[in-house]
């Protein structure tokens, strides 16, 4: 009978001091960043999806549109959200983190919108949803960078933030010269 109560306090001495290291565990892996909550989870699915949209809806443009200003466009975004999204698949896979594969609701329904629409109409449209879209994630992009505990987290929204605000200003600069050759046009007929 002895030795079975001293090989129950052992038993319970072992499963203390491991829930102990668990719990030990888990605060370094807070601190150091590499935690991940629900917020975080959803913004990085949120990255993955609104990422995969600008690819496709870009990829669309570069072939329908007709300005070569607006070509060049979306060739340097699918150009950039390619990389965007190489360092968030890295970032996902260094977290463990699930991520969803596709455009997620929004950007189907900017997709459906636009596959409808074609020359001038779809260039303009396009471009306003470029400028919408850059400047929500703009915004979701620095919340998270302030909200996150999780410094890789925080590091791949600082990283991405002045790519986005480049994008919002040549999706600017294009829709405004498409616009003057649209106005030009008219006037000239």
């Amino acid at each position: 009978m002895g030795n079975s109560i001293l090989r129950a306090g052992l038993v319970a001495a072992l499963a203390v001091g491991c829930w102990g290291a668990a719990l030990q565990a888990e605060e370094q892996g807070v601190k150091s960043g590499r935690a991940l909550d629900q917020i975080d989870q959803k913004f990085l699915s949120y990255a993955a999806e609104d990422n995969q949209a600008e690819i496709q809806l870009c990829l669309i443009a570069e072939k329908r549109a007709a300005n070569p200003a607006l070509k060049a466009f979306a060739r340097l975004m699918v150009d950039d959200h390619v990389e965007v999204e190489s360092r968030l698949a890295a970032l996902a896979n260094e977290l463990q983190a699930n991520l969803p594969d596709g455009v997620g609701q929004e950007g189907q329904e900017t997709l459906s919108k636009l596959k409808t629409l074609g020359g001038h109409e779809f260039e303009a449209k396009f471009m306003q949803a470029q400028i919408k879209d850059h400047s929500d994630d703009i915004e979701k992009y620095s919340k998270q960078q302030g909200s996150t505990q999780n410094e890789r987290i925080r590091q791949f929204a600082t990283e991405t933030i002045p790519v986005l605000q480049q994008h919002v200003a040549l999706a600017r600069a294009v829709d405004a010269q498409i616009e003057n050759q649209t106005t030009g046009n008219a006037k000239t007929k």
